[in-house]
C-alpha cells in the first residue's frame, strides 16, 4: 500500500467472513456482463475479470445468473454452470488468489424468467403458471419431481464451484425461481410448497441444505435477495416478509451472507428501478440495507448506484453494510482500489449511470473494458522519441486522443473552436437528470490538465495554425453537423442542437421527428415538455426510442406520459412547408402508405450528423498516410503503419510539407456516440 495515510480508510479494512478474509470492503457483484458464447466463458470473460484483481478489488463475483439446469437456458449473457466451466473457474480463482482477492460466482434457476425458444428449447417451469412480462415465456407449475431434480442441480453446481477453487457462491433469488416460490405474486400453489411463508420457503431451504452438504462448511454460501417487492400496487413480499425469510435461512445455518437489492424485475419499469441509472438518486436503497443489518446477524453486502467513494465510505463507517458493491464503478474503472491505496482518489473515473453497459456490454466512457486483449487500461510511455501531436476538436474523441497521446509521453496541442470542451456531450447533459454525462468530460479534462496537454479553446484552427506547430501526427476530431438537408419543403427546420444549446426556444405546439431511434430526440422532447411546450414525438420506427438505452426508456416514458407528450410511431416525414404562421407537416404511414397533413408551430428534426470534414480533406493530400487508417490494425489495437517522407511529393509548391500522419476519429468519421468516439481515439493513440 503506497500511501500510509490510507491505512485507516474504512474501505481498505479487511473483513472476516466464515473462514475467509476479504482484504478490503469493495466488491463487484454478479452481473450478466459475461461476454460469454452460448453460455461458455471466453477469453474476454477471463481478461475482464482479471483486470479487477489487478486493480486491487477485494472480492468479485464472476458472471451473473449462471444457470444450473437444462430447462433454464441463458437469455442474457449468462454462464452455464456445468463441468465444462470448471477449468475456467480454476484459472481465474488462482489468479485472484495470487492477487490476494477472493472470487465467487452467482448461480440460479431462472424459472419463468426465460422463454422456451432459448437454449435447447425445453419447456419452462416455475412455482406456478404465471408468465413474466419481460421475458414472455409461459411456464408450467413444477411437479415434485422437478423440485427434487433442481435441488440436486443446485447441489451439483455448488460442488463444482468448490472443486474449481472458488471461495463461495450466491444464489440470486430476486425475480428468479427461488423468489418465485417465496412471493405470493408468483406462488399460488396449494400443496406443501405454497400457502404459508413457511411452505413457500420449503424449496429454498431444501436447496441451501443440499448445497451446504455438497460443498462443505468451508465454502461460502449466500443469497442475493430483494428487501421488498412492493411498489405502487403493494403486492408481493414486504420488507418484513424478507427479513423473516433471511432470518430463517440464518437460523438454518446454511448461509454466510446476504447480498441485498430492492424491488422487482418482472417488467421494464420495475427492472429500471431495480437497476437504476442517471434518473435515480445515488445509493437509493442504502438506508434500507442498514435496517436489515440491524435485524439480522449476518454479513450484509449491498450494491445499487453507489458510484462514489464518499458514499461507499459512509456506508461502511456508519455500519450500514459490511461490503460495498461498486460493480458499474469497476466497469468504468477497474483500478478504483489501487488509486485509492496510492492516494489518487481524485483520478478515479466515476460511473455516470448511463446504462450503456446494459445495452452493449461495454462502458460508455472506458473503451478498454471488455477489450483487455487489445486495449490497455493503463497506458505506458512510448519507447520511441516524443512526437508532436495536434488535435482539432475537444469533444470526447479529441480529449481521449489527447489523454492517451500524453500518457505515451508525446507533446499534445488541442484546438477547440468553442469556449468549452465537451462537444455534443454538453448538449446531451442539458436534461437535468442526465447531467452526469458531463462528468465524462470533466474527468478527461482533469487528466489532460494533469498531463500538461496544451488546450486552446476559442481557437478555430486552420491548416496554417496546425502546421505552425510542426506536427508529427494530426487528429481530426471535428465532429459532425446536424443532418437536415434531406427534408423536402421550405419550412424552417430546427435541430435538437438548436434546442438543447438554447439558440432556439420554440413554444406552442412542436413537432419532433426522430430519424435515429436514439436518446437524442427523446432528450429534446423531455427538455421542451418540462418547459410546458406541447410536443409530438414522431418516428418511422415501430416504437419510440427504438435504439435508445433500454434502462433509460422508463424514465423518459414516465415524463412523457405525465406531460402529455404525443408519441407517434410508424410515420415517416415526407415534407415540411410553411403555411401562414405555421408548419404544414406531411407524414406517410409506414404500413398503409396513407399521407396525412398536420400543422405545428415549429418542426425539429433529429437525423444524426454529417461529418464536419472540410479541414480533413484540405490536409489529407499532404499527409504521409493520405489520411488513411488501417482498419484491420485499428480493430486489433495494433499500431498504425508509419510512412516515410516521399520527397517526390514534397515539392517547393507544397508550403505545408508532408511530414505528418493524419487520422480522423469520432463523428467526423460518421454519426455515432460517445463510446465509439473514445474507442476510435484509444485504438490509435494507445500505441503511437
Amino acid at each position: 500500500m503506497d500511501n500510509p495515510q490510507n491505512i485507516s480508510d474504512p474501505l481498505l479494512q479487511p473483513f472476516q467472513i466464515g473462514n475467509k478474509t476479504i482484504k478490503n470492503r469493495i466488491f463487484s457483484t454478479g452481473h450478466a456482463l459475461s461476454h460469454a458464447n452460448h453460455g461458455r466463458a471466453t477469453d474476454t470473460t477471463l481478461r475482464y475479470q482479471m483486470e479487477k484483481a489487478k486493480g486491487g478489488i477485494g472480492l468479485s463475483f464472476v458472471g451473473g445468473s449462471g444457470t444450473v439446469s437444462a430447462d433454464t437456458a441463458p437469455v442474457f449473457d449468462q454462464l452455464i454452470i456445468d463441468d465444462e466451466i470448471m477449468p475456467f473457474f480454476k484459472q481465474l480463482s488462482d489468479f485472484y488468489h495470487d492477487h490476494g482477492a477472493l472470487l465467487m460466482t452467482q448461480i440460479t434457476h431462472l424459472g419463468r424468467r426465460t422463454n422456451s425458444k432459448a437454449g435447447q428449447w425445453l419447456p419452462i417451469i416455475s412455482a406456478s403458471a404465471n408468465r413474466e412480462v419481460l421475458h414472455r415465456g409461459f411456464p408450467r407449475e413444477m411437479d415434485e419431481e422437478d423440485i427434487i431434480r433442481i435441488v440436486g442441480d443446485f447441489a451439483s453446481a455448488a460442488k463444482r464451484c468448490k472443486d474449481s477453487g472458488l471461495d463461495g457462491l450466491e444464489i440470486i433469488a430476486s425475480g428468479h425461481l427461488m423468489d418465485q416460490f417465496w412471493s405470493p405474486v408468483t406462488n399460488q400453489r396449494i400443496d406443501k410448497y405454497g400457502g404459508s411463508l413457511a411452505n413457500r420457503m420449503r424449496f429454498s431451504r431444501m436447496v441451501f441444505a443440499a448445497m451446504r452438504e455438497a460443498a462443505g462448511d468451508d465454502f461460502l454460501l449466500g443469497v442475493r435477495m430483494t428487501m421488498t417487492e412492493q411498489d405502487h400496487d403493494k403486492s408481493g413480499l414486504s420488507e418484513a416478509d424478507n427479513i423473516s425469510i433471511a432470518s430463517k435461512l440464518r437460523d438454518d445455518g446454511v448461509i454466510d451472507f446476504l447480498n441485498l437489492v430492492s424491488g422487482r424485475i418482472d417488467s421494464l419499469p420495475r427492472l429500471t428501478s431495480y437497476m437504476p441509472g442517471m434518473a435515480a438518486p445515488l445509493s437509493p436503497f442504502l438506508e434500507q440495507a442498514g435496517r436489515f443489518k440491524q435485524d439480522i446477524d449476518l454479513p450484509i453486502f449491498h450494491a445499487t448506484r453507489i458510484n462514489d467513494l464518499s458514499t461507499a465510505r459512509y456506508a461502511i463507517s456508519d455500519h450500514l453494510i459490511d461490503m460495498v458493491g461498486m460493480t458499474r464503478g469497476h466497469i468504468a474503472d477497474p483500478y478504483i482500489v489501487a488509486k485509492l491505496e496510492r492516494g489518487d482518489e481524485d483520478r478515479i473515473r466515476t460511473c455516470v449511470g448511463s446504462t450503456y453497459c446494459s445495452n452493449y456490454g461495454y462502458c460508455i466512457q472506458n473503451p478498454a473494458t471488455a477489450r483487455e486483449a487489445s486495449l490497455p487500461h493503463i497506458i505506458t510511455p512510448s519507447d520511441d522519441s516524443a512526437k508532436t501531436v495536434v488535435i482539432i476538436g475537444g469533444g470526447p474523441a479529441g480529449l481521449e486522443a489527447a489523454r492517451a497521446s500524453a500518457e505515451r509521453g508525446h507533446k499534445v496541442i488541442l484546438f477547440e473552436a468553442s469556449n468549452r470542451l465537451g462537444g455534443q456531450v454538453n448538449l446531451a447533459s442539458k436534461v437535468n437528470w442526465r447531467k452526469d454525462l458531463g462528468s465524462i468530460i470533466d474527468w478527461l479534462e482533469r487528466e489532460c490538465q494533469r498531463l500538461e496537454v496544451d488546450i486552446r479553446c476559442n481557437q478555430f484552427a486552420d491548416q496554417d495554425m496546425i502546421m505552425a506547430e510542426q506536427p508529427d501526427i494530426v487528429f481530426m476530431a471535428t465532429g459532425g453537423l446536424p443532418h437536415t438537408e434531406w427534408v423536402d419543403g421550405d419550412a424552417n427546420i430546427l435541430t435538437t442542437w438548436d434546442v438543447m444549446s438554447g439558440m432556439a426556444s420554440p413554444e406552442g405546439n412542436v413537432f419532433i421527428h426522430d430519424q435515429t431511434g436514439l436518446n437524442v430526440a427523446m432528450a429534446a422532447a423531455d427538455y421542451l415538455s418540462e418547459k410546458g411546450v406541447q410536443v409530438t414525438l414522431n418516428t418511422q420506427d415501430a416504437y419510440i426510442g427504438y435504439d435508445a438505452m433500454r434502462l433509460e426508456m422508463s424514465p423518459f416514458m414516465k415524463r412523457f406520459y405525465e406531460r402529455g407528450v404525443i408519441m407517434q410511431p410508424d410515420h415517416e416525414l415526407i415534407r415540411a412547408n410553411t403555411y401562414r404562421n405555421q408548419v404544414k407537416v406531411t407524414l406517410r404511414n409506414m404500413h398503409t402508405a396513407e399521407l396525412t397533413e398536420h400543422y405545428y408551430d415549429h418542426i425539429i428534426v433529429e437525423a444524426g450528423t454529417l461529418p464536419n470534414d472540410e479541414l480533413f480533406y484540405a490536409m489529407r493530400d499532404h499527409s504521409l498516410n493520405n489520411g488513411v487508417i488501417d482498419l484491420d490494425r485499428m480493430a486489433l489495437g495494433e499500431p498504425q503503419p508509419v510512412f516515410a517522407n516521399n520527397n517526390a511529393n514534397n515539392s517547393a509548391s507544397n508550403s505545408h510539407g508532408n511530414d505528418y500522419h493524419l487520422y480522423r476519429i469520432g463523428d467526423v468519421v460518421g454519426s455515432r456516440d460517445i463510446h465509439c468516439a473514445m474507442l476510435d481515439a484509444l485504438r490509435i493513440c494507445a500505441r503511437i
